[in-house]
């Protein structure tokens, strides 16, 4: 289960209602928003970021003096089918949907943090008086030495961005729906009073004579009580694009990535498309604006003393990213634009 956190129950959930008052409502968890494409694609661009980061301990208050010995959990992970690269990815996703993620702890000799695993959101508790965090007892007892909060310091996008969630939803089960029962493309209008009379299998073998003379000569002779109007179906989906676009603006909002990232274009004009100039330049905005967000709030958390000890911080390289400006939150750290670290 510890591999796998996207079952069981959420912190945030919301009943999408009824569009138009005719389609089906539905809860909006976590594998519901994963199938908002934009949802999906945003967390894979965080997860694909941070969990590059090397994060690592130094002498806090000094811009250079990594410390010599490393915790172990700096790149090993000894729970079975575990390993430091996915404990970190799905602590990303618990700090996207849920805005905070629990650390279940396993300690050394000295009482700091020798190992630590990310506990879904299923397996772990709110004692409401004391507000002490309990580990479900389904995760291995070496790894309920200690509980560490990650805080993101945002409510997750299952409640910032809920009612973009729902609307997008919205939108693509009307679109669906639309497209099961696309609008007529061709209309007979009888212009006869026995139409009235007709039988069911009678106003069928009309449409399958029009059909059948179209299908054989793109030409059809109809008689003149019946008017025949071509709709086409050109443009009949142009508001649901529109409005998916919409959409796709307030998510790439709550996710902090570029609107181009998710398919966006700003609205108003053709000009408003939104441009970036290559790679880099994408890679250093989704960095600045939404991931580092991420990685700031993993290495304060494991900066805690209860976590490295007095005296030390940690840190994450950043230098892969092209960064304009230092994410330290110490400002006297001293770090420089071509290696960013981010430290308590």
């Amino acid at each position: 289960m510890l591999a796998s956190p996207y079952s069981g129950d959420h912190l945030a959930q919301a009943i999408v209602g009824d569009y138009f008052g005719q389609l089906p409502g539905e809860l909006i968890d976590r594998p519901i928003a994963r199938r908002v494409p934009e949802v999906r694609r945003a967390l894979a661009a965080h997860q694909a970021l941070v969990t590059k980061l090397r994060f690592e301990k130094y002498a806090a208050g000094t811009p250079a003096a990594r410390a010599e010995n490393q915790p172990y959990w700096v790149s090993s992970c000894d729970y079975p089918g575990m390993s430091r690269w996915l404990a970190v990815k799905q602590l990303v996703e618990e700090l996207y949907f849920e805005g905070f993620g629990v650390l279940g702890c396993r300690l050394d000799t000295e009482g700091l943090v020798y190992d630590w695993i990310t506990i879904p959101r299923n397996l772990w508790s709110i004692d409401h008086e004391t507000q002490a965090i309990t580990i479900d007892k389904a995760v291995p007892a070496e790894f309920r030495m200690r509980a560490v909060v990650v805080p993101l310091g945002s409510s997750g996008i299952l409640t910032d961005g809920i009612d973009s969630i729902r609307q997008a939803r919205k939108i693509e089960i009307a679109r669906q729906a639309r497209l099961d029962s696309p609008p007529a493309a061709t209309e007979l209008h009888v212009n006869d009073s026995s139409y009235d009379g007709m039988e069911l299998d009678e106003t069928r073998a009309l449409i399958q004579n029009y059909k059948e003379g179209r299908k054989n000569s793109s030409i059809s002779v109809t008689p003149s009580y019946i008017d025949v109007i071509e709709r086409g179906i050109s443009g009949s989906l142009d508001l649901f694009e529109e409005a998916k676009n919409s959409v796709r603006i307030d998510l790439a909002m709550h996710a902090g990535v570029p609107l181009n990232f998710v398919g966006a274009s700003k609205e108003g004009g053709g000009s408003g498309n939104v441009q970036y100039q290559n790679v880099n330049g994408e890679t250093s905005e989704l960095w600045m604006f939404g991931s580092s967000e991420y990685a700031v709030a993993i290495a304060a958390a494991l900066s805690a003393d209860v976590v490295v000890g007095e005296g030390a911080e940690v840190r994450a390289d950043a230098s892969a990213f092209v960064v304009p400006a230092p994410l330290s939150i110490d400002p006297e750290a001293g770090d420089s634009a071509t290696s960013t670290e981010v430290s308590e």
